[in-house]
């Protein structure tokens, strides 16, 4: 479960922490890499946009773990190196 320790938002399941500072009236959210993502008047708002932002790391690791788990699959069942494996899932998701 998340919780509000301060001005600092701890999510449960993440190492990383997002934060709000204060700047005059203005509540900043600023992500684990010191990078501004939001900027809010009401720090109800700000809180959502951390939210949003861990719900997105969240689906972000479960995509990389779908992903990890096919390339294994792949060098697995035809015997390929890892490379080869991790260039066929990028064509077949149209080269990302």
């Amino acid at each position: 479960m998340a919780s509000w320790n301060g001005w600092v938002y701890a999510p449960a399941d993440m190492t990383n922490q997002y934060r709000i500072e204060t700047v005059g009236r203005q509540f900043i959210v600023v992500d684990p890499s010191d990078e501004i993502v939001g900027r809010y008047t009401i720090k109800e708002e700000a809180q959502k946009n951390i939210e949003r932002c861990c719900n997105g790391s969240n689906w972000y690791k479960t995509a990389k773990l779908l992903v990890n788990t096919a390339v294994k699959t792949l060098i697995q069942l035809h015997g390929i190196d890892r490379e080869t494996a991790e260039r066929g899932i990028r064509d077949v998701m149209g080269g990302a």
